[in-house]
């Protein structure tokens, strides 16, 4: 049977503006059934209250997948082609807003809603839906039952913040649709239209504040379809099935990434992988500082830039596919590597979670999981480094065709000397929060042996141009470039984000020099002080307005009243051991008259010896 979304014979024969016109007409049409969605609601009293299993921390209205499904029968109704295939899609469709439904309404188990989207998947296959008719049947028929699970689920689990599970779903839409339009394929870029202005009108009422939710009953659907979107027999997909999977992966990558994370992540710390949480990738963009607005920003940002991505692969050709995807995934584990040193869960549940979960003590203890997972990420950046060696060196050359096999045939081995090379170098005994100049000389160091190392296999067994030591000294600059940037890239997103707790004290640190750095890194990572620091105070008025860390220099001596009240200050921190007597004790007479709290911060040495600790510590003042 033909595939449901097959590109026509020539472009596509509806302009563009055709398509804005159904789209908007869509849009309309959602934003109406949402709000009357809302409104009945409010009147009937279907809100979804806070729990402590949710984020929301308000009531908010339920059932906004209503206003979704309505938009999309509009749409279908008024602008899709009939015939028997999308006849098809839409009775699935609306089966699986009933399962939702269902699931919202009782609560249904697991297994019920897996064989639901089973089935679902098996008779979109039987509809005429495929990835690719050159597939084997059986090959083809697995990858269109996973994938339609696998997108239906990601979507469910990435609805965990306002507008966040609706934008990602429009701008996988819009790209989808770009991708369609560019292939001349006028039945899927009208899909894609209208389901854009179908999510795009409850997005509207669903964007951070939300007043709706759209419910597993709007999840599913926007899951089902745009796996379905995503199904086709274009011969651009016809190469190999890591070419089929390719651009429907980058542009559904944000919540194929958010799952894929938190599965890992829940597994690795002794959670259930099918428990919720506040443990996402959003939840923990929040938690080292953003607002719930910011986050579900950055996750959109992230998704237009991996859909562009996709989109200019397509009109590259797929020579450069696998590059870009490559790219794009190591792009992802450095993200997820950041965001996993997160804590988003007190050290006393995942206590208790190990007690209760004991198949999951091993891989939760096992020491030696982050540096595995810093192999993993060097593993793709040392294969796309030499292969950067070998484009930048015959790329535009006829000998390229030739050079392709040999890059095939020795990159295993150049991996493999790269990685035994700079783990020698002791790399791999670093941690990222930590990397500096030191780190980087190791990484030169491990990488140029590691590169002569090769060489010898390379001229030994394999080639015996000369000009192939061009392409090893440029694999060794991509190489270098690669270890030292996927830990910077890390590193720098640690020091973007502002770890301290926003609920704590306002605190004012007194001190901008080394004892104020230390006092700021303290009071950052330890949540027990229950500290937010909001700005140093600092004498020497060079320093004013300097940024240390992120947080600014916003006063000196006499300017105590005015900067506590601007900034509502309930704290100061002392860490400085140069400030006068006189002046430390204006200083706390100032600040007892303000009703703010004065601290001073120093560290102890605490001499031990085999009959335990001595009485009288070591005092060290921070300058």
């Amino acid at each position: 049977m033909p595939g449901a979304l097959v590109p026509d014979a020539a472009h596509a024969s509806l302009a563009l503006p055709s398509y804005l016109v159904a789209a908007a007409a869509v849009f309309a049409a959602s934003l109406i059934l949402t709000w009357t969605t809302r409104r009945v609601a409010l009147a009937r009293g279907w809100v979804e209250h806070p729990r402590a299993d949710r984020w929301h921390s308000r009531a908010t209205t339920r059932f906004g997948g209503f206003g979704i499904l309505g938009g999309l029968l509009v749409g279908a109704a008024a602008f899709a082609p009939f015939t028997s295939e999308l006849q098809a899609l839409t009775l699935l469709t609306l089966g699986m807003f009933a399962v939702g439904l269902l699931d919202d309404l009782t609560g249904l188990r697991p297994q019920t809603k897996l064989v639901a989207q089973l089935a679902a998947g098996v008779l979109l296959y039987i509809s005429g839906f495929r990835f690719n008719a050159a597939l084997p049947w059986a090959v083809d028929f697995f990858v269109v039952l996973f994938w339609v699970v696998a997108i239906t689920n990601a979507m469910n689990l990435l609805d965990n913040m306002d507008g966040l599970a609706a934008g990602i779903a429009v701008i996988a839409g819009c790209f989808r649709f770009l991708l369609y339009y560019a292939d001349g394929n006028e039945t899927g870029a009208m899909l894609s239209a209208i389901f854009v202005g179908a999510v795009g009108g409850f997005l509207v009422f669903n964007f951070s504040p939300a007043s709706i939710f759209m419910g597993d009953c709007g999840s599913f659907v926007i899951g089902f379809l745009l796996a379905a979107l995503n199904l086709t027999t274009s011969q651009m997909y016809a190469k190999s099935l890591v070419a089929i999977l390719l651009f429907p992966a980058l542009v559904l990558a944000i919540p194929i990434f958010d799952t894929a994370f938190v599965s890992v992540v829940r597994w690795f710390s002794g959670r259930r992988v099918s428990q919720g949480g506040a443990d996402h990738t959003s939840h923990r963009l929040v938690a080292v500082g953003l607002s719930e607005r910011q986050a579900v920003l950055v996750l959109y940002a992230l998704s237009i830039a991996s859909g562009c991505v996709a989109y200019v692969l397509y009109r590259v050709g797929f020579s450069y596919a696998w590059f870009g995807a490559a790219m794009c995934a190591l792009g992802l584990i450095l993200f997820g590597i950041y965001l996993s040193s997160v804590k988003v869960y007190p050290e006393e549940e995942m206590s208790r979670r190990m007690d209760e979960a004991p198949r999951f003590i091993l891989p939760t203890y096992f020491p030696y999981k982050r540096a595995m997972l810093w192999v993993i990420v060097d593993v793709i950046g040392l294969t796309i480094a030499y292969y950067c060696g070998f484009l930048f060196r015959y790329g535009h050359t006829a000998q390229w065709d030739t050079q392709v096999p040999l890059f095939v045939r020795t990159a295993p081995f150049a991996v493999a000397s790269l990685l035994v090379s700079v783990s020698a170098f002791g790399v791999y005994r670093s941690d990222w929060q930590t990397f500096s100049l030191h780190e980087v000389k190791r990484i030169v160091a491990g990488v140029t042996v590691g590169i002569a190392a090769h060489a010898v296999i390379l001229f030994g067994g394999f080639a015996q141009e000369l000009g192939m030591l061009l392409t090893l000294v440029l694999a060794w600059g991509a190489a270098v470039l690669a270890l030292t940037g996927a830990r910077g890239v890390v590193r720098a997103l640690s020091d973007s984000f502002r770890f301290e707790s926003r609920r704590g004290e306002r605190t004012l640190i007194y001190g901008a020099g080394a004892g104020g750095e230390l006092a700021l890194r303290e009071l950052r990572m330890n949540d027990e002080l229950g500290m937010h620091v909001v700005g140093f105070l600092d004498d020497d008025r060079l320093r004013h307005h300097a940024v240390l860390h992120g947080v600014e220099v916003v006063g000196g001596a006499g300017e105590l009243e005015r900067v506590a009240r601007a900034h509502d200050v309930a704290a100061i921190v002392i860490a400085t051991g140069k400030i006068p007597a006189e002046r430390l004790r204006a200083v706390c007479r100032e600040a007892s008259e303000l009703g703010i709290g004065v601290f001073r911060m120093s560290i102890e040495l605490t001499p031990v010896d085999d009959e335990g600790v001595r009485p009288h510590p070591v005092t060290v003042a921070h300058n």
